[in-house]
């Protein structure tokens, strides 16, 4: 992980694209401005961690019901 030093009203760039600005703190609250292209999704971290573990189950779902779907059609061969 990069660590950097930022000031209000400072950025970073990140690749091509991507700012990320510090529009204000207050109280030891940061507050971010991201500039990115549509395609990119943003999430702050706990929203990412559920997102995650959604997508997880999504695949395990797919999995399981293909599975399944292919036990049916060998067992219609038998």
């Amino acid at each position: 992980m990069h660590e950097l030093n930022r000031k209000k009203e400072e950025s970073v760039f990140i690749g091509n694209g991507i700012e990320i600005a510090i529009l204000d703190i207050v109280d030891g609250e940061v507050k971010l401005g991201i500039k990115a292209p549509n395609t990119l999704h943003i999430y702050k971290g706990e929203d990412y961690e559920v997102f995650q573990q959604i997508k997880q189950f999504n695949r395990e779902s797919v999995y399981s019901a293909n599975l399944e779907k292919a036990r049916k059609l060998l067992s219609f061969r038998d």
